[in-house]
């Protein structure tokens, strides 16, 4: 008796079917492996450690008026190949809507002497806080302590407001 045909579509239905599973296995086994790579590699040099250290006295009003006050608060200084890493983190709650905040960050390295500015552009958008994110070569930034000067201006839809400077002293790798 000849093969049904609705057998022999149900079963290349099924070696279809298993070919799928076999290649979203062999695919779930690569990702796991991936991951497992990226756990197990080294981290970095010993030098890659982030410190933090406080910001001085930034409390400012938030361009939002009624929300509470735009409020850096410290610096992560970290370094990876060759590049210093600084982020200024900040708080503020806000009402309904968030703003844009404009940064500049004077830097002046007291055991070198060598100096320069640094300037990034955030949003913060309700839930989350903002972060200012700056880079800069490590030969040109450390090493040694480093004085840094933060002015900052906030905007939403209606107004710009200029928040006063704040200064903070880091060591640089």
């Amino acid at each position: 008796m000849p093969p049904d045909d609705n057998q022999d579509i149900s079963r290349s239905l099924q070696e279809v079917i298993l070919m799928s599973i076999r290649t979203r296995l062999a695919a779930g086994a690569v990702a796991a492996a991936g991951v497992l790579a990226l756990v197990a590699a080294p981290a970095g040099d010993a030098g890659a450690a982030t410190k933090s250290y406080p910001l001085g006295d930034c409390t400012n009003l938030s361009p939002n008026v009624v929300d509470l006050p735009y409020q850096p608060n410290r610096v992560f200084v970290s370094e990876y190949a060759g590049t210093t890493y600084l982020q200024i983190t900040y708080s503020s709650a806000w009402m309904l809507v968030g703003y844009s905040s404009h940064a500049r960050l004077d830097w002046k390295n007291l055991t070198t002497g060598r100096h320069g500015v640094l300037v990034d552009n955030s949003v913060v958008r309700p839930p989350n806080t903002g972060v200012h994110n700056f880079t800069v070569k490590r030969s040109t930034f450390g090493p040694g302590k480093v004085k840094l000067t933060l002015t900052t201006t906030n905007r939403n839809a209606v107004w710009a407001v200029p928040a006063r400077s704040c200064t903070s002293t880091v060591v640089a790798p």
